[in-house]
């Protein structure tokens, strides 16, 4: 779901899921305050100056607690030493956030809000894995990852919505503070009790991307972030939004959120960089955010009226669905000779499909994760001559060893590719003919299946997201424009490596599409 953190540092997000998915050990940043108990009515007046009051004070605190735990400035911290200081800091300034001082009554009703939001747009991701459910497992329940947490401030509004919403919660509140956890467990046990026990909320201290990059995980239907994860240093930001989106489950929504707004955190950013290093992303940079993850923008708010007056008020509020693809940085251009293979091609998966001997392209495939891909395939010729050649056919590659053939595991890293060919398209096979093969996108990690029939299944699946996928720009761009696919006639040499037989090269997507448009 999503997190907010006042004075966080880093963007802090959450997941949720049904009730079946996600491990305990996934992690969401969030991390705001002590809640009153009483209700708000929201109201502008006076507030403009006592919201700016408080800010102030509150930079100043925290750039107080930041100076007092900083050593030797480094001008390009290092992401481990970013998040050590991000411990010290929130260590020091835990007492604070578990006081009501730290929440004015005139913010509550935009976290309030804020949740609500995710929590909507992220339950309409749940409603087709309930529809076929028994009437006991159709109970709608999320599992929200409440990424730096702290002290557990918005897990009220968390229940406040879901009770409203007929939605069950199951969260878990991560933070790398040990001070912020131990008061986050204390709250959400009084929290859950209030509530009758109709929610559930564990809370562990951690980071949210080693777990989650080093587990396997089920996915997650929602992952929301406040201001602090996103406002990392480069690199931190990049792994964040890469574990939030593997995190997802397909239809799963990323969050990214902060009740004060990009203004204020822009402020944090000037007066304390080395506790906030970036301010939150522009709806442009939000876009480049998301552009190479398997995620499409959703939603993008900055302004809110709480009342209905007209009145705006600042916040921040974007988000992203996962999807079942993403755009690869490079694309990956190979060209060689189909070898024979390992006989489990076209007559065992029931798809067409041309291996690259992996002898020849060693070098390349040792850069190129393991993994299923979409792109698309010409095997050289005329289909004039040999029907099927010549002709741009999408494709889906698995890059790996084949794992769930047990016993017949391939040695090296290989290239299978799956060409996605209507019957009759294709003459003969095409064992010892020249293949073109692009590689744009990515679907997902190569993996083990507990049988041949769920391998099949998973093929299969892949296939249709592949035709649906590879109709769309800007993968359409690649099979429509690329001369490597459309241009044949002469021989072609990759720039990264290899000869007139066997050659690749990895060229830039971004540059490629910014000179060819549709």
């Amino acid at each position: 779901m999503v997190s907010f953190r006042i004075a966080s540092t880093s963007l802090l997000f959450k997941l949720m899921s049904p009730a079946s998915a996600f491990s305990p050990n996934i992690g969401i940043t969030t991390t705001t305050t002590r809640r009153r108990s009483t209700n708000i009515v929201y109201q502008h007046d006076g507030i403009t100056s006592r919201l700016k009051s408080s800010q102030e004070d509150f930079v100043e605190k925290q750039k107080k607690v930041s100076s007092s735990n900083e050593g030797e400035t480094d001008p390009s911290p290092s992401i481990r030493s970013y998040l050590d200081h991000q411990r010290a800091v929130f260590d020091d300034m835990s007492d604070y956030f578990n006081t009501e001082e730290a929440t004015l009554p005139e913010i509550e009703p935009i976290l309030d809000y804020l949740v609500k939001k995710a929590l909507i747009q992220s339950s309409s991701s749940i409603s087709s894995d309930l529809q076929n459910n028994t009437e006991e497992e159709s109970k709608k329940v999320l599992k929200v990852l409440d990424v730096g947490c702290g002290t557990g401030a918005l897990f009220s509004s968390y229940i406040k919505a879901a009770d409203e919403l007929g939605i069950t919660l199951d969260i878990k509140g991560v933070d790398l503070s040990p001070k912020m956890i131990s008061y986050a467990q204390e709250n959400a046990k009084m929290l859950v009790q209030q509530d009758d026990d109709k929610h559930a909320i564990d809370c562990e201290m951690g980071d949210f991307v080693q777990k989650v990059l080093g587990l396997e995980n089920s996915p997650a239907t929602l992952v929301g972030f406040d201001g602090g994860v996103v406002e990392g240093t480069e690199g931190f930001r990049d792994s964040v939004v890469t574990a939030a989106s593997t995190s997802l489950k397909e239809g799963g929504v990323f969050v990214i959120g902060h009740p004060l707004g990009a203004q204020f955190v822009e402020k944090l950013r000037k007066e304390n960089p080395s506790t906030v290093p970036n301010g939150l992303p522009s709806r442009e940079e939000f876009d480049d955010v998301v552009q190479f993850q398997q995620l499409e923008v959703m939603d993008f708010e900055e302004e809110i009226d709480i009342d209905g007056d007209g009145k705006k008020a600042e916040m921040y509020y974007a988000s992203a669905v996962k999807k079942t693809h993403r755009m690869l940085r490079d694309v990956v251009r190979v060209r060689g000779v189909v070898d024979v293979g390992y006989g489990r091609g076209g007559k065992k998966l029931g798809v067409p499909t041309a291996n690259l001997p992996a002898s020849l392209f060693a070098d390349a495939l040792s850069n190129v994760p393991t993994g299923v891909y979409i792109g698309a395939a010409v095997i050289e010729g005329s289909s004039d001559e040999k029907l099927g050649r010549g002709v741009v056919h999408k494709a889906v590659v698995n890059v790996g060893y084949s794992p769930t053939f047990d016993g017949a595991e391939n040695k090296e890293k290989i290239v299978e590719a799956h060409l996605i060919i209507d019957e009759g398209a294709l003459e003969g096979d095409f064992y010892g003919e020249t293949m073109r093969l692009a590689l744009s996108g990515f679907l997902r990690p190569e993996m083990k299946f507990p049988s041949f029939p769920d391998l099949i299944k998973a093929i299969r699946n892949d296939v249709q997201n592949a035709k649906d996928s590879l109709d769309i720009h800007p993968y359409s761009t690649f099979a429509k424009h690329d001369p490597f696919l459309i241009d044949c006639k002469d021989v072609w040499v990759g720039k990264s490596g290899g000869d007139e037989e066997a050659s690749y090269e990895f060229a830039s997507t971004t540059q490629f599409l910014s000179e060819h448009t549709e």
